[in-house]
């Protein structure tokens, strides 16, 4: 796409600019905490995830509304495991958690040269080679703790375009919202709904989607995830059919002790859309499935993720 093209696109997308509001004194810590994240984000990563891991062990003795909806997910969709293994892996997420502090650093101002260097890749050629036949392309992935990395580490190849709901607080609205704008990515508001986001796919942006949040969506239908029924939007097969896209499984994973990341492209989803939409949610779901049980510790497992339960079932949070 030109470049005049490009920039007439993004003036119809969300604009966050930095208002004199921000320096009001209830700030000032955010603004400390900011400065000081900005300076250690030049130490070396492991001595990073170090700090970071110690914050999410803080983090889990302390909140014990998140810690428990960790545990209820985690031992729903892994049964299998020992009630200890359950609980080292909600000890995990939390620790994984606390680093991924520094790996939003790294995204919002690291350079994409050292980005590149700590990070192992697998599967880039399928991405590049439809990009460099001028294919639309959608990357499905999950709430990961890095999905806004993996964001910055694929968009130098083609510009993407992303949904965000907005924060509540101003200050890091705009500090994430500036983060994931690098490199000529769009950001739409949620509130906007689908049109836009197809819009730009259509446009030959790349989007990227996580479709694994329960938000109580009237466009959602039952399938399983983890062999627990969850209600799943069908946004996905909209997007892909309307923007005459190829959808692309991604996942990035912060490795332990700091040693890097390792980012999965895996194959695209075939025959999608099917035109039927249970069908649909099912396969995007065991995609998602797939990639988050490769590093599981990785995954949102503090969102209340079956809040939405099938006729006579009960939440069970």
């Amino acid at each position: 796409m030109p470049d005049r093209d490009r920039k007439s696109e993004k003036s119809n997308a969300t604009q966050t600019r930095f208002e004199w509001s921000f320096l009001h004194p209830r700030f000032w810590g955010l603004w400390f905490f900011l400065a000081l994240l900005r300076l250690l984000v030049f130490l070396p990563l492991p001595v990073l995830h170090v700090m970071g891991r110690a914050i999410g062990r803080l983090f889990h003795r302390v909140n014990d509304k998140r810690r428990g909806i960790a545990g209820i997910n985690i031992a729903l969709c892994f049964p299998e495991l020992s009630e200890e293994k359950q609980q080292q892996l909600v000890i995990g997420h939390f620790e994984a958690y606390g680093a991924s502090i520094f790996d939003l650093a790294i995204g919002w101002w690291a350079s994409s040269r050292r980005l590149y260097r700590l990070t192992t890749v697998h599967g880039m050629e399928k991405y590049q080679q439809l990009i460099d036949q001028g294919q639309n392309v959608v990357l499905l992935t999950g709430h990961l703790i890095t999905v806004d990395l993996c964001g910055q580490y694929i968009s130098p190849y083609n510009p993407g375009v992303t949904m965000m709901k907005p924060l509540k607080n101003p200050v890091l609205n705009w500090m994430m919202y500036r983060g994931r704008i690098r490199n000529e990515n769009i950001v739409v508001n949620r509130d906007q709904g689908m049109r836009p986001m197809i819009r730009f796919v259509r446009k030959g942006y790349t989007g990227y989607f996580m479709p694994d949040e329960d938000f109580g969506a009237k466009a959602s239908v039952f399938a399983p995830f983890f062999g627990v029924q969850s209600w799943t939007v069908t946004s996905l097969s909209m997007m892909a059919r309307l923007g005459n896209a190829t959808v692309l499984p991604v996942f990035m994973y912060s490795l332990p002790r700091g040693k890097g990341y390792e980012l999965y492209i895996d194959p695209a989803l075939e025959h999608f859309p099917s035109g039927d939409d249970v069908l649909d949610a099912t396969i995007m779901n065991q995609a998602l499935e797939k990639g988050i049980r490769r590093m599981p510790e990785m995954y949102a497992w503090t969102f209340k993720l079956f809040k939405t339960r099938p006729p006579g079932e009960e939440a069970p949070y």
